[in-house]
């Protein structure tokens, strides 16, 4: 938990399932975390779980929102 996204492994299961989205989840504890998913540019990634980094206080998700929308 919150130790960042495996992002080797988003990158493998993007390559899995090329036909279908997927929403990355575990490890999201800050901002880079999520500009790391962000410049894998996988086009099935639909999204992240950032739940207990938003309630921790860990992540802004207003801030994570403008990230995201660039």
């Amino acid at each position: 938990m919150l130790a960042g996204p495996n992002i080797e492994a988003t990158r493998a299961l993007a390559a899995s399932v090329a036909e279908a989205s997927f929403i990355a989840s575990g490890g999201v504890s800050s901002l880079d975390d999520l500009r790391a998913l962000a410049d894998l540019k996988l086009p099935n990634l639909a999204g992240a779980i950032t739940g207990r980094a938003i309630y921790d206080g860990r992540l802004d998700l207003a801030e994570a929102v403008r990230l995201l929308q660039k």
